[in-house]
């Protein structure tokens, strides 16, 4: 058998990480466009609390604050602010929205998570075979992902903007499939539960009747609980990284001296691949 050599791997990983998308824009190519309802914006629980309407679908978001906020005060990479940012705006966007929810404040809500949605899939990319995707991916796809936007607004078509927020779920289980990602069960608990938030998000009229809550109250904590164990992946991802460098050193009869631990020694994945020419923003 001829043995998988790692430029091979390379390839396959590409092939397969863009089959996904390039068949779901075959399938886009022959969908109506699709448009969004204004009974989008009716949704279950309509109970004002403390002087705020839509009270629960607006403090549901304060879960996207804790993750966001971790995720930025821990890492200095690109694909991870972004990615952490927007996850950190997502609680702006969308507690404005559901403040008043029409059409107009949905673009704000949208904002974020776009960036979010589009941040996510290269920070997989870059840690499991591409790792130069942060270099020159990244900024394109977010870019990709606003234009959606923009898109949405000036036809009222919303197919690329599913495209957009389907992308992860798309993605990153072929990533998870194929490569052996660090701490990818952390990524598979994070995509379960967006799938189950937005089974939630359509059940939200059946879930108010059962516990008086409503759907897109679940959806908005399982969202948050989902980006909490996207933050716990990143980090640990590099935890693990660094854990192979020591024992690679081990291997090699290198004994790590914790007296020098800092020094000379990159911090995270990102910079020892700076260090090793194939760098990432």
């Amino acid at each position: 058998m001829t043995p998988v050599t790692p430029r091979r791997l390379y390839l396959i990983g590409q092939l397969l990480l863009l089959m996904p998308p390039v068949a779901f824009l075959i399938v886009l190519g022959f969908v109506s466009p699709i448009t969004q309802p204004e009974s989008y914006h009716a949704f279950a629980d309509h109970r004002r609390l403390l002087g705020i309407p839509n009270f629960w679908n607006v403090i549901s978001n304060l879960p996207f604050v804790v993750a966001g906020l971790f995720g930025l005060r821990t890492f200095r990479d690109l694909g991870s602010r972004l990615l952490f940012a927007g996850i950190f705006l997502t609680t702006f966007g969308s507690a404005y929205y559901h403040w008043a929810p029409d059409t107009a404040r949905l673009l704000w809500d949208r904002v974020p998570m776009t960036v979010a949605f589009m941040s996510l899939p290269v920070l997989v990319l870059q840690i499991s075979f591409f790792p130069t995707a942060g270099r020159w991916l990244l900024l394109p796809m977010v870019a990709a992902g606003l234009l959606s936007l923009v898109w949405w607004r000036m036809t009222a078509d919303l197919r690329f903007y599913l495209l957009v927020q389907l992308l992860p779920l798309l993605l990153i289980p072929v990533a998870l499939l194929a490569f052996p990602i660090p701490a990818g069960r952390k990524l598979w608990l994070a995509l379960g539960l967006y799938a189950l938030a937005k089974c939630a998000e359509l059940l939200d009229v059946s879930i108010y009747s059962a516990i008086h809550f409503s759907g897109h109250t679940v959806k908005h904590l399982l969202a948050g609980l989902s980006c909490w164990c996207i933050y716990l992946w990143r980090r640990d991802a590099n935890t693990m990284f660094q854990m192979s460098l020591a024992l690679r050193k081990i291997g090699r009869g290198a004994v790590p001296n914790p007296a020098a631990s800092g020094r000379g020694q990159p911090a995270n994945f990102e910079e020892k691949r700076r260090q090793d020419g194939g760098g990432t923003k």
